[in-house]
């Protein structure tokens, strides 16, 4: 009888030893699994980062080039802005800023019979890293009482509304000429000096003084030619 209650005994523990170890095994096989999941998961992030890294690298190296390309068309463009005669004429005289070919300094002189007349006034030119597949920005550094620059929202000050400008900025067109770019957009921006642009005006209320009160607003123009536009602005 004893004999007989051990073997059950045994039985039973011999089963519960066997549940145990399919129990382990299971275990094993799920944490294998979870293991390779891992594995896989972390192969995939590998994978995924060298295709970001490979990617940056490539596009670094296309700014890069795009870069050189921009600086070569730049040092160029700069050197027959300097010797054009027609430039001279309006009063242009060009100097990039300290260790940047990306962003010029140029003067204009306002043309007499304007109430601009005997103002120096500063353009400063910025041009994007991919130059000329982008256009530069322009903006007037001395404050100018004119229909057609912005001096009243902060992230706009001395921005120049002109059809050219805004084209070329936004459309990225390439010009044909290494000079023609930035020659006609100065000489689009000399002749607002004659002719300002009421339909494009960025204060209503100064267009309204332009229109019916002229000389109103010569006189105004010229107070700000005297105050604001008698040198070259490094700043």
């Amino acid at each position: 009888m004893n004999n007989q209650m051990n073997c059950g005994m045994m039985n039973q523990m011999n089963m519960m030893n066997m549940m145990n170890n399919m129990n382990n095994m299971n275990m094993n096989m799920m944490n294998n699994n979870m293991v390779n999941q891992m594995n896989m998961v972390n192969q995939v992030n590998m994978m995924n980062q060298m295709k970001m890294m490979n990617q940056m690298n490539m596009m670094n190296q296309i700014n890069m080039n795009n870069m050189n390309i921009a600086i070569k068309r730049l040092q160029k463009e700069f050197c027959l802005c300097q010797q054009d005669e027609e430039l001279k004429g309006m009063g242009c005289n060009f100097c990039f800023e300290p260790n940047n070919y990306f962003a010029w300094r140029v003067t204009l002189k306002g043309p007499d019979g304007t109430p601009y007349e005997g103002g120096i006034f500063t353009i400063r030119i910025t041009f994007p890293c991919n130059y000329p597949k982008a256009g530069p920005e322009f903006r007037f550094l001395n404050n100018i009482y004119h229909l057609n620059v912005d001096f009243t929202a902060q992230d706009k000050l001395g921005h120049i509304c002109l059809n050219y400008l805004n084209e070329w900025t936004t459309t990225g067109k390439v010009v044909d000429k290494p000079c023609y770019g930035v020659k006609q957009a100065l000489i689009d921006i000399f002749c607002l000096f004659y002719n300002q642009n009421v339909g494009s005006a960025y204060n209503n209320q100064m267009a309204e003084e332009y229109m019916n009160n002229r000389e109103q607003f010569n006189a105004k123009a010229k107070d700000y030619t005297k105050k604001y536009a008698q040198g070259f602005v490094s700043t």
